[in-house]
Formats: structure tokens, C-alpha cells, sequence
């Protein structure tokens, strides 16, 4: 059961890089319209046409990611835990917090330097929020966000052992109240009342996504229950798993039309969360179904942060590379997203490859992180 968390953490980074991947493309097809053909941008003419209903369904079945780390974060907690601990040792929280910290900050700086040396001006102050808020690049906000989990999980372990149905059902209200707060959000439920709470559903924050990491915990520590109740009703679950994609491309398209709104960025709603819960549960019901090249996933799962900090660059400066010197590319989101994803994927690979081999080899840790 332990590799097949690493495999479900290989699907998560690929998730994550799909996701991105899909942003890039909504770009080129509203913002960038202009670089292949005759139009003002932004230009939402091809919004419901199948290559918008394509990465549309890529973006809905893929929004997985983030929770399935946090689910795998949480179960690893547990199994670092000792029998005899009453809770997981802070120095497996130091530990595991220094390999996630410093390459986020050596990541983010030379993100930032990147940004300068094209004509960003940020003061000190600017730079220091940025930082700690994960705003560097859209994807860094998960870094801040699980350093907050792995801070209160030595008080989330002694619940998740003896009390774990009181733990869920409190974290599951805690993620649900951030859940309806964005929807008034999207909405404007309330006319701008809740205005000054908004940032409480910000990703950033570890409310918002305290219950994914709290159920990785309780897995971890009650395996053997959970794997039998998931045995007795996997079918259920692809059968639910798939009612609740569907339902997640309705649901946006609704609240996209709801908020008076051409265009709002993508936020996770109760749909996508529910959908993320099911696609976890089924794809550890059936244990004994590898995936599709099940070692090279667990190799994508084994290097998964180092991917994570350097994919989203590679797909930017790919992306501007083909707005400027292929600009007719950007109309054929096959070609496009091919490209994106690949080169997400094989560049930080290739970068970590030659880290391995080289004599920085003793500084890898520091770079790409465990």
C-alpha cells in the first residue's frame, strides 16, 4: 500500500503540471487570440467550442492534485509517527520542513531575479510578502500552505489516533465553511458584506485544506479499516467519481454564467472537492490494479517536489518563447499543450538528472528538496 501512495503521488504532479498546462491554454485561446488571428483580445469567441470543452474536462478531472498531496503528506506524518509516540516528533517536522524551505526560497529567488531582470521593481517589503505568501508564481502557494499543516500536525496526530471520526468531521466543517465562503465570493452572495473575510478562502491558507491533510493522517494510522471498507464498495466509487466530474463542468459553467462575469479564474469548489475525494478513494480501492507505467509514476512521485518548483517557469518562458517566435502554434491546443506539458515534465527532470551526477550532487537536497 505504501508504493501506492508514491503512484498517487506520480498522478498528482502530473495533475498539477495538466493543470497549469490547461491555464497556459485558456490564455492562448482568449488573451492571446490576436497572435493568430484577426481579432481584439481579449476575444472569448471560442468559448464553448471543443478545444474549450476539452481542456475544460482536462482542468475538471485533474483538480485532484493538490488534495492528493495533502492526503499523501498527511499519510506520511503517520508512518514517521512511532507506536510509542503519543505524537510525530518535531524533528521529523524540522526535518521535513527545512527540504521543503529552502529550495522554495532558492526557487523563489531566482524567479524573482528572472522577473527584475525583465523590468519588475519590487522593494524589499514587496519581495518579502511575496514570498511568504507563495505569490512568486500561482503554484508556490501551496509550499506556505503545507508548512502551516506540517506545523499543526503534532496536534492533529494524538486526535487522529484515538479520536480520528471527531477529527474528519471538524476539519471537514472547518473546509466547508471556506467552500461557501468562495462561492459568495464568486457570486457576490452577499452584496460585499463578507468582502474583508474573502482572504480566508484563499488557497494560501491552511483552512481551506486542513481536512485532506488531516484524512491522510487518520488513513495512515487506521490502514487496515479503510482498506477493507473501500474493497467492499470500489465499484460505488467509480460510479460516484464519475457522476461528480460531470457535475464539476456544469457547476463552473453555471457560476462562470451566475457571476456576470466573462471570464473569473478557476477556484476550487465543494464539487471539485467531493470529485478529488472519490478519485483518492477509488484509486486506493483498487490495490491490486497497477497503473499504466507504474515505475516511471513512481519515479515522477519519488522527484515530485523538485518538479513541482521548476514546472511552472519552464511552461512560462515556453509559452512566451512560442507567442513570440511561433505565434500560429498557440491555435492548436493538441501541438500546444504537448509541448507545455513536456517540456514541465522533462526539463526539471533532465535539471535534477544532472544535479545527481555531478559533483553538487551533496547540495541536491537543497535544490530540489527529498
Amino acid at each position: 500500500m505504501v508504493k501506492r501512495f508514491l503512484y498517487l503521488n506520480g498522478l498528482a504532479i502530473i495533475a498539477v503540471v495538466l493543470y497549469h498546462a490547461s491555464a497556459w491554454g485558456f490564455i492562448a485561446m482568449f488573451w492571446w487570440t490576436d497572435r493568430y488571428r484577426q481579432t481584439q483580445v481579449p476575444d472569448f469567441s471560442q468559448m464553448g467550442g471543443g478545444s474549450y470543452y476539452a481542456l475544460r474536462a482536462i482542468e475538471q478531472g485533474i483538480i485532484f492534485g493538490i488534495p492528493a498531496f495533502l492526503f499523501v503528506s498527511g499519510f506520511f506524518v503517520a508512518f514517521a509517527t512511532k507506536r510509542s509516540q503519543v505524537t510525530v516528533s518535531w524533528q521529523v517536522i524540522i526535518t521535513r520542513l527545512r527540504s521543503l524551505i529552502i529550495p522554495f526560497i532558492l526557487w523563489s529567488a531566482l524567479i524573482l531575479v528572472g522577473d527584475m531582470l525583465q523590468g519588475s521593481r519590487l522593494t524589499l517589503s514587496q519581495i518579502f510578502t511575496t514570498v511568504l505568501t507563495g505569490h512568486v508564481v500561482p503554484p508556490f502557494y501551496f509550499i506556505p500552505l503545507l508548512i502551516q499543516l506540517y506545523l499543526i500536525a503534532p496536534f492533529l496526530v494524538p486526535l487522529a489516533r484515538s479520536r480520528w471520526k471527531l477529527l474528519l468531521v471538524a476539519t471537514a466543517i472547518i473546509q466547508l465553511g471556506v467552500l461557501i465562503l468562495r462561492y459568495v465570493e464568486i457570486l457576490n452572495l452577499a452584496n460585499g458584506i463578507l468582502k474583508p473575510y474573502y482572504f480566508l478562502s484563499r488557497g494560501v491558507l491552511f483552512p481551506g485544506n486542513i481536512f485532506w491533510f488531516s484524512l491522510g493522517i487518520v488513513f495512515g494510522f487506521h490502514l487496515t479499516e479503510f482498506k477493507l471498507a473501500l474493497d467492499r464498495v470500489k465499484s460505488i466509487l467509480l460510479i460516484i467519481l464519475l457522476i461528480f466530474f460531470v457535475l464539476g463542468i456544469f457547476e463552473w459553467e453555471y457560476l462562470l454564467l451566475a457571476s456576470g462575469e466573462q471570464w473569473i479564474g478557476p477556484k476550487e469548489t465543494l464539487i471539485d472537492h467531493i470529485y478529488a475525494g472519490f478519485f483518492i478513494f477509488s484509486f486506493l480501492a483498487f490495490e491490486k490494479l497497477n497503473p499504466i507505467l507504474s515505475e516511471q509514476l513512481a519515479t515522477l512521485g519519488s522527484r515530485s517536489y523538485g518538479i513541482y518548483l521548476v514546472h511552472f517557469p519552464v511552461q512560462e518562458y515556453t509559452a512566451r518563447l512560442i507567442y513570440h517566435v511561433l505565434p500560429g502554434l498557440l491555435a492548436y491546443q493538441f501541438l500546444y499543450q504537448s509541448l507545455l506539458i513536456g517540456m514541465a515534465l522533462i526539463v526539471p527532470l533532465i535539471m535534477m538528472g544532472l544535479v545527481n551526477r555531478s559533483p553538487a550532487r551533496r547540495y541536491y537536497e537543497f535544490v530540489f528538496g527529498k
